[in-house]
Protein backbone atom coordinates (compact mmCIF):
# COMPACT_ATOMS: atom_id res chain seq x y z
CA UNK A 1 0.00 0.00 0.00
CA UNK A 2 1.22 3.04 -0.72
CA UNK A 3 2.32 5.95 1.99
CA UNK A 4 1.54 9.83 1.42
CA UNK A 5 4.65 11.38 2.61
CA UNK A 6 3.61 15.40 2.62
CA UNK A 7 6.61 17.73 4.21
CA UNK A 8 7.13 21.56 3.52
CA UNK A 9 10.65 21.25 2.12
CA UNK A 10 13.55 19.31 1.05
CA UNK A 11 15.20 18.21 4.05
CA UNK A 12 12.01 17.31 5.84
CA UNK A 13 11.12 15.05 2.85
CA UNK A 14 14.46 13.57 2.82
CA UNK A 15 14.14 12.95 6.81
CA UNK A 16 10.60 11.30 6.51
CA UNK A 17 11.73 9.06 3.97
CA UNK A 18 14.70 7.85 6.01
CA UNK A 19 12.55 7.65 8.63
CA UNK A 20 10.19 4.87 6.72
CA UNK A 21 12.89 3.07 5.47
CA UNK A 22 14.97 3.14 8.79
CA UNK A 23 11.63 1.54 10.48
CA UNK A 24 9.33 -0.53 7.96
CA UNK A 25 10.14 -4.32 7.31
CA UNK A 26 9.39 -3.44 3.51
CA UNK A 27 9.22 0.00 2.98
CA UNK A 28 6.37 0.98 0.81
CA UNK A 29 5.58 2.50 -2.44
CA UNK A 30 5.97 6.43 -1.21
CA UNK A 31 3.40 9.28 -3.18
CA UNK A 32 5.86 12.73 -2.28
CA UNK A 33 3.50 15.44 -1.75
CA UNK A 34 5.69 19.08 -0.40
CA UNK A 35 5.74 22.92 -1.53
CA UNK A 36 7.77 25.31 0.37
CA UNK A 37 6.26 26.33 3.51
CA UNK A 38 4.19 24.80 5.82
CA UNK A 39 1.00 26.82 4.75
CA UNK A 40 0.38 24.01 1.92
CA UNK A 41 0.03 21.57 4.52
CA UNK A 42 -1.73 23.35 6.79
CA UNK A 43 -4.50 24.31 3.89
CA UNK A 44 -4.57 20.64 3.08
CA UNK A 45 -4.75 18.85 6.00
CA UNK A 46 -8.65 18.30 5.08
CA UNK A 47 -8.15 16.56 2.47
CA UNK A 48 -4.47 14.54 4.10
CA UNK A 49 -6.64 13.16 7.24
CA UNK A 50 -9.75 12.03 4.30
CA UNK A 51 -6.54 10.17 2.58
CA UNK A 52 -5.74 8.66 5.79
CA UNK A 53 -9.11 6.90 6.26
CA UNK A 54 -7.55 4.64 3.15
CA UNK A 55 -3.82 4.27 3.55
CA UNK A 56 -1.50 5.70 5.94
CA UNK A 57 -0.32 9.31 5.79
CA UNK A 58 3.03 10.73 7.46
CA UNK A 59 2.72 14.57 7.83
CA UNK A 60 6.49 15.94 8.80
CA UNK A 61 6.65 20.07 9.98
CA UNK A 62 8.30 22.45 12.13
CA UNK A 63 7.25 23.22 15.42
CA UNK A 64 9.22 26.92 15.04
CA UNK A 65 7.80 29.17 17.28
CA UNK A 66 4.56 27.63 17.98
CA UNK A 67 4.53 27.03 21.91
CA UNK A 68 4.72 22.67 21.85
CA UNK A 69 3.35 20.31 19.27
CA UNK A 70 0.03 19.29 20.50
CA UNK A 71 -1.14 23.19 20.36
CA UNK A 72 0.51 23.01 17.01
CA UNK A 73 -2.03 20.05 16.18
CA UNK A 74 -4.81 20.90 17.84
CA UNK A 75 -4.81 24.62 16.13
CA UNK A 76 -3.94 22.84 12.62
CA UNK A 77 -7.17 20.62 12.97
CA UNK A 78 -9.26 22.60 14.89
CA UNK A 79 -9.50 20.10 17.51
CA UNK A 80 -10.62 17.15 15.49
CA UNK A 81 -9.66 13.49 16.11
CA UNK A 82 -6.63 12.02 13.26
CA UNK A 83 -7.48 9.16 11.64
CA UNK A 84 -5.58 6.19 13.08
CA UNK A 85 -3.13 5.66 10.24
CA UNK A 86 -2.65 9.85 10.04
CA UNK A 87 0.92 10.45 11.54
CA UNK A 88 0.70 13.77 12.23
CA UNK A 89 5.00 14.22 13.54
CA UNK A 90 6.08 17.96 14.54
CA UNK A 91 10.14 18.73 14.57
CA UNK A 92 11.24 20.40 17.95
CA UNK A 93 11.88 23.28 16.77
CA UNK A 94 12.78 22.38 13.11
CA UNK A 95 13.95 19.47 10.99
CA UNK A 96 17.54 20.66 11.53
CA UNK A 97 17.37 19.89 15.35
CA UNK A 98 16.99 16.17 14.41
CA UNK A 99 19.84 16.29 11.85
CA UNK A 100 21.69 17.96 14.64
CA UNK A 101 20.78 15.47 17.23
CA UNK A 102 23.27 12.75 15.61
CA UNK A 103 26.43 14.19 17.10
CA UNK A 104 29.10 12.05 15.44
CA UNK A 105 27.12 11.84 12.48
CA UNK A 106 26.94 16.01 11.84
CA UNK A 107 30.15 16.21 13.11
CA UNK A 108 32.06 13.60 11.13
CA UNK A 109 29.95 15.31 8.14
CA UNK A 110 31.26 18.79 8.88
CA UNK A 111 34.80 17.39 9.68
CA UNK A 112 34.21 18.80 13.33
CA UNK A 113 34.84 17.75 16.88
CA UNK A 114 31.69 16.39 18.29
CA UNK A 115 31.86 18.56 21.74
CA UNK A 116 31.27 21.35 19.54
CA UNK A 117 27.42 20.11 19.34
CA UNK A 118 25.19 20.62 21.64
CA UNK A 119 23.86 17.50 23.29
CA UNK A 120 20.02 19.00 23.87
CA UNK A 121 19.46 19.85 20.46
CA UNK A 122 15.07 20.63 20.83
CA UNK A 123 16.36 23.66 23.18
CA UNK A 124 18.16 25.49 20.41
CA UNK A 125 15.84 29.00 19.50
CA UNK A 126 17.03 28.46 15.80
CA UNK A 127 18.71 25.32 14.63
CA UNK A 128 19.34 26.02 10.89
CA UNK A 129 21.24 28.90 11.90
CA UNK A 130 23.02 26.90 14.61
CA UNK A 131 23.98 24.25 12.22
CA UNK A 132 25.01 27.03 9.98
CA UNK A 133 27.18 28.17 12.36
CA UNK A 134 28.85 25.27 13.06
CA UNK A 135 29.31 24.52 9.11
CA UNK A 136 31.61 27.67 9.67
CA UNK A 137 34.42 24.79 10.59
CA UNK A 138 33.75 22.80 7.68
CA UNK A 139 36.26 22.21 5.02
CA UNK A 140 36.10 24.93 2.20
CA UNK A 141 34.35 22.91 -0.35
CA UNK A 142 31.54 22.14 1.82
CA UNK A 143 31.66 25.48 3.81
CA UNK A 144 31.05 27.25 0.67
CA UNK A 145 27.67 25.30 -0.47
CA UNK A 146 26.05 25.53 3.03
CA UNK A 147 26.63 29.37 3.88
CA UNK A 148 25.32 32.34 2.38
CA UNK A 149 27.81 34.23 -0.05
CA UNK A 150 29.44 37.13 1.94
CA UNK A 151 27.05 40.19 0.84
CA UNK A 152 23.89 37.78 -0.13
CA UNK A 153 20.88 38.44 1.10
CA UNK A 154 19.61 34.58 0.97
CA UNK A 155 19.88 32.79 4.59
CA UNK A 156 21.98 29.54 3.37
CA UNK A 157 23.67 28.57 0.60
CA UNK A 158 22.92 27.24 -2.73
CA UNK A 159 23.66 23.85 -1.74
CA UNK A 160 22.04 23.81 1.54
CA UNK A 161 19.59 21.54 0.68
CA UNK A 162 20.89 18.99 -1.56
CA UNK A 163 24.28 18.68 0.90
CA UNK A 164 21.98 17.99 3.77
CA UNK A 165 19.75 15.70 1.79
CA UNK A 166 22.92 14.33 0.97
CA UNK A 167 23.62 13.82 4.63
CA UNK A 168 20.57 12.63 5.73
CA UNK A 169 20.41 9.75 2.54
CA UNK A 170 23.75 8.57 3.78
CA UNK A 171 25.55 9.27 7.43
CA UNK A 172 22.55 10.27 9.70
CA UNK A 173 20.92 8.21 12.15
CA UNK A 174 18.02 8.57 13.13
CA UNK A 175 18.23 5.84 15.97
CA UNK A 176 21.51 7.35 17.38
CA UNK A 177 19.73 10.91 17.10
CA UNK A 178 16.72 9.45 19.08
CA UNK A 179 18.46 9.57 22.17
CA UNK A 180 18.41 13.15 22.17
CA UNK A 181 15.84 14.35 20.68
CA UNK A 182 12.08 12.93 22.19
CA UNK A 183 10.10 14.38 19.38
CA UNK A 184 12.37 12.48 16.85
CA UNK A 185 12.11 9.34 18.97
CA UNK A 186 8.43 9.30 18.88
CA UNK A 187 8.47 9.60 15.14
CA UNK A 188 10.18 6.72 15.11
CA UNK A 189 7.93 4.83 17.19
CA UNK A 190 4.88 6.04 15.58
CA UNK A 191 6.38 5.31 11.87
CA UNK A 192 7.33 2.00 13.22
CA UNK A 193 4.06 0.98 14.62
CA UNK A 194 2.29 2.51 11.76
CA UNK A 195 4.89 0.88 8.71
CA UNK A 196 4.96 -3.02 10.36
CA UNK A 197 0.91 -2.56 11.58
CA UNK A 198 -1.13 -5.78 9.94
CA UNK A 199 -2.24 -3.61 6.32
CA UNK A 200 -0.22 -0.38 6.90
CA UNK A 201 2.03 -1.15 4.27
Amino acid sequence: MTVLVATEDEISESVAIRLIGQTAANMSDLQLVRKNGNGYLRSRIGTFMSVAKRRPVLMLTDLDQTKCAPTLIRKWTKGKALPTRFLFRVAVREVESWLLADREGIAKYLSIAPQKITSAPEEIADPKAYLLDLARGAPRELRNELLPAKGSIASQGFGYNSRLREFVAKDWSPKRAAERCESLRRALDRVSGLCNAPGGT
